[in-house]
């Protein structure tokens, strides 16, 4: 399936959400891609993004027999906010959902601001129920110096604002959700000039861009607010171990990667128990033709059918 298909398919989708009650009050919303009848997986955005984003793996998902079931986060397209959260609550919200929907067993997947969920689902969920992680170029802890200091420069500077003045996050962030509202070519413009080589072909593409806009703009639908919390949070304590995560883990990630640094992915092949971690030579961040990898990997420990 092609970028005009992925195209098709948000902006004909970008209005569907189902909403599911938490035992708190929050509403939870979600989108199903891939095989309705396939295996579930409980697919997790990047940050910011949305819901939509999985339409980048519904092939991969339909091809593998996987039913997808996209999540928004908390503060992020028409899931409520929640105040005060910390990665470790995600996966109770998971577990929730999984329960409302009358499912016993799940993956979980995801791309790149994702990872933390990611992990914390792989460290906190029983493992007899969650029975493997599949995740496209996640985000790890920045744990040490040597990782902190290869970080690209917006992110080393999202990083000081969150260590120093967190109150300036939700503001910093309220130019991206305006610009991708109102001015998208500037904005991917921008993005184009800032990736790596392997990944501006990508953001050039204009029916890419159209869709990735989409997905970016429901992001946004209350504000910056989601975003911002969520990247507060990321720079800092995860509140658990990544060698704590009890699932198992599939990870691709591209050598060319600007967003996620070489010395993060290396601490994340080194911590993350039993990982089936593979870097991708000349790649980047937006690889998301190796969804067909990471699924076929991940159906593998279903075992034979």
């Amino acid at each position: 399936m092609g970028s005009a298909d992925h195209l098709w398919l948000a902006a004909d989708r970008q209005d569907e959400a189902l909403l599911f009650r938490l035992p708190d009050g929050r509403d939870l919303a979600y989108l199903e891609w891939g095989a309705p009848d396939g295996f579930p997986v409980f697919y997790c955005h990047g940050t910011p993004s949305s819901r939509l984003e999985a339409v980048f793996a519904d092939p991969a998902a339909r091809a593998h027999n996987f039913r997808l079931i996209a999540v928004d986060r908390p503060g992020f397209g028409r899931s409520s906010f929640q105040d005060g959260r910390h990665f470790i609550d995600w996966p109770r919200d998971i577990e929730a959902l999984a329960d409302g929907l009358a499912i016993a067993e799940f993956g979980i997947a995801g791309h790149s601001g994702a990872g933390p969920h990611l992990f914390a689902c792989g460290a906190l969920l029983d493992p007899a129920r969650l029975k493997f992680i599949g995740a496209l170029a996640p985000w790890g802890p920045a744990a040490t110096p040597d990782i902190a200091s290869g970080m690209n420069r917006l992110d080393r500077f999202f990083a000081r604002i969150a260590r120093d003045v967190p109150a300036v996050m939700r503001p910093a962030f309220a130019p991206m959700g305006w610009m991708i509202e109102h001015w998208p070519r500037r904005f991917f413009a921008m993005m184009e000039s800032a990736v790596s080589p392997a990944d501006k072909a990508i953001v050039g593409d204009p029916a890419f861009a159209d869709c990735f806009g989409i997905v970016l703009s429901e992001a946004f639908r209350q504000g910056g607010k989601g975003a911002a919390h969520e990247a507060a949070i990321a720079y800092g304590d995860w509140g658990f171990d990544t060698s704590s995560v009890r699932a198992p883990t599939h990870i691709w990630l591209g050598e060319e990667d600007i967003f996620v640094p070489r010395n993060m992915g290396a601490y994340i092949a080194r911590t993350v128990p039993d990982v089936d971690f593979h870097w991708i030579a000349g790649k980047g961040h937006l690889m998301i033709e190796h969804w067909h990898d990471i699924l076929a990997a991940c159906k593998a420990d279903l075992g034979p059918n």
